[in-house]
C-alpha cells in the first residue's frame, strides 16, 4: 500500500526516534523497511523541515542535502514533487490552517493515500484518510 507521510513521522523515523510514532504509523514504516508498503514524502517537507533545523527545534547534523539523498537511497521512501494539482488541492482545504499541513494533504488527496501523521486538526477535519 502507499501512505504520504506529513514531516513530523518522517524525522521521527530519519532520526530514529521511533517511539514517538504511533503504533500503526510504526508498523507502515516497519512494512516500508521491508519494501512492502511505500512511503510518499511531499517534497515541501523538507523545506518545513529545513525551517525547523534552522530554528533550533529539530537538530540535525546532516545538510538538508543529505537528507534528501538519505531518504531517497533507503529504498523506504519516494520523494513526490509538488504538483499544481497538489496546490489546487490545498487551495481547497480551507479547514486547514497552516499552509505546510494544507500542501501536505493536498499531496495525499492527489495520490488517493492516507497520510500518516499526528496533527489531530488533519485527522478531525476528515478531510483525508489518517493513519497514527
Amino acid at each position: 500500500m502507499m501512505y504520504v507521510t506529513d514531516t513530523h513521522p518522517f524525522v521521527f523515523y530519519a532520526l530514529g526516534v521511533t517511539r514517538k510514532l504511533g503504533r500503526h504509523a510504526l508498523r507502515i514504516f516497519s512494512r516500508a523497511e521491508k519494501r512492502q508498503d511505500t512511503i510518499c514524502i511531499p517534497s515541501v517537507c523538507f523545506f518545513e523541515l529545513a525551517l525547523l533545523i534552522e530554528g533550533g527545534k529539530v537538530r540535525s547534523p546532516l545538510l538538508l542535502s543529505d537528507w534528501k539523498e538519505r531518504m531517497e537511497t533507503s529504498g523506504t521512501f519516494l520523494i513526490v514533487p509538488l504538483t499544481w494539482e497538489d496546490i489546487a488541492e490545498a487551495y481547497a482545504l480551507t479547514a486547514l490552517v497552516d499552509p505546510f499541513d494544507r500542501l501536505i494533504a493536498g499531496t495525499a488527496k492527489r495520490l488517493h493515500c492516507p497520510l500518516i501523521t499526528r496533527d489531530s486538526r488533519i485527522a478531525d477535519s476528515s478531510l483525508v484518510a489518517t493513519v497514527w
